[in-house]
């Protein structure tokens, strides 16, 4: 499962992922985003993936694909939260596929990350 932080920040949207996600899980998190863009041009992304357990299945991992890819140039940047052997392999992937700048932060640095996401 995924979470909405930051809610109240045009700057910056925020998630938290919990868990495995499901391929419905991130569909309405790509519909998320896309409500998200509508009110801001390229702010940043913060995902917080502290607790993510990896994908349900293929369908879910192939369904976050489509989403990076179809919103590749959308964030100026994205700070990514977490353990940092399981982020460095994603930010690998990720990084070959957006043109935001990207920045690991450990768990203890949540708030460092949004900041760091909020300055274009």
């Amino acid at each position: 499962m995924f979470i909405e932080t930051l809610k109240d920040d045009d700057e910056v949207v925020g998630i938290v992922c919990r868990g495995k996600l499901t391929a419905e899980d991130m569909k309405r998190m790509h519909v998320l985003l896309h409500e998200k863009l509508v009110s801001a041009e390229r702010p940043g992304l913060v995902v917080d993936l502290t607790e993510f357990k990896g994908y349900e299945d293929a369908d879910a991992l192939r369904e976050d694909m489509k989403m990076d890819i179809s919103h590749r140039n959308d964030f100026s940047r994205i700070a990514v939260i977490g353990d940092r052997k399981w982020i460095e392999w994603g930010m690998s992937l990720a990084g070959a596929i957006t043109r935001a700048e990207m920045r690991w932060f450990d768990s203890s640095e949540a708030e460092a990350a949004q900041v760091w996401a909020r300055r274009q």
